[in-house]
């Protein structure tokens, strides 16, 4: 039963996310936050925190889930195996603040757009980084490790990498 209720349910959020970005209302735009869609390539679960885990090939991309503001950024991987530093363990990321009141954090990213800033303004869709393996994630396939935590929560590593299950969404 557990297995027929998440197939139903991977099978209809590949639906909607067949096309790259969904419209909720006349003001909020949704997109797949990697770029292009593969419905086999996220997993949830191996966290002790909220957070998912999106598989994608060498040229995928990380792109705005939904237009705000860039609220930080790492554009260095700065995490050291021997450190082992939980705050720098997401390697290369962006936070960025959605229109929708919520945070959105990617890391393990390759390199992050060129150009893209903190306090920058960005679209649903627009290029954020581009998928990757850095920080604790050397030894993983490529990925990006997705989370969301509600704007209104202090901005800390603990909750920009993650307060809500995105799995569900």
């Amino acid at each position: 039963m557990k297995i027929k209720l998440l197939s139903l349910f991977i099978e209809t959020f590949i639906a909607l996310c067949s096309i790259s970005s969904i419209s909720h209302s006349a003001d909020i735009t949704y997109s797949f936050p990697v770029q292009p869609v593969d419905r086999r390539a996220f997993s949830s679960g191996g966290h002790t925190y909220p957070g998912i885990d999106i598989f994608g090939k060498q040229d995928s991309i990380f792109v705005a889930p939904v237009s705000g503001v860039i609220e930080d950024l790492q554009r260095d991987d700065e995490w050291e195996r021997k450190a082992n530093d939980p705050e720098k363990k997401g390697g290369r990321w962006v936070s960025l603040l959605g229109d929708d009141g919520f945070r959105y954090y990617g890391s393990h990213l390759e390199s992050i757009a060129l150009g893209l800033q903190i306090s920058q303004r960005v679209q649903s869709g627009e290029v954020l980084g581009y998928l990757g393996n850095s920080g604790n994630a050397k030894d993983t396939p490529i990925h990006l490790h997705f989370g969301i935590s509600s704007a209104a929560t202090p901005y800390t590593w603990q909750t920009r990498r993650g307060e809500i299950e995105p799995y569900p969404f």
